[in-house]
């Protein structure tokens, strides 16, 4: 059954292009057709990049925000044994 189905589409289409009024139609319409196709994927490749920025940029500044403190707890703990031997503490 999808033989035929196909078969006479291309039929329809093989008398649409002989048409001289349909054929300018029917190749716009296919490269429109074309041109939503490949803007989307552009669209999709231009979408995944930034969010690997963005995911990149996220985990980069929580990640500097945990190392400096932690550098602010250990030089705290430092002065405080400092302290402490001195007598200070």
């Amino acid at each position: 059954m999808w033989g035929f189905i196909l078969f006479n589409k291309s039929i329809l289409m093989k008398k649409l292009l002989k048409n001289r009024k349909a054929s300018p139609l029917l190749e716009e319409g296919l490269l429109l057709g074309i041109a939503a196709v490949a803007f989307s994927v552009v669209l999709s490749i231009v979408a995944g990049v930034l969010l690997g920025i963005k995911g990149y940029y996220s985990s980069f500044g929580s990640n500097m925000g945990n190392s400096l403190n932690d550098i602010l707890k250990q030089i705290g703990d430092i002065l405080y044994q400092i302290g402490k031997w001195l007598g200070i503490g």
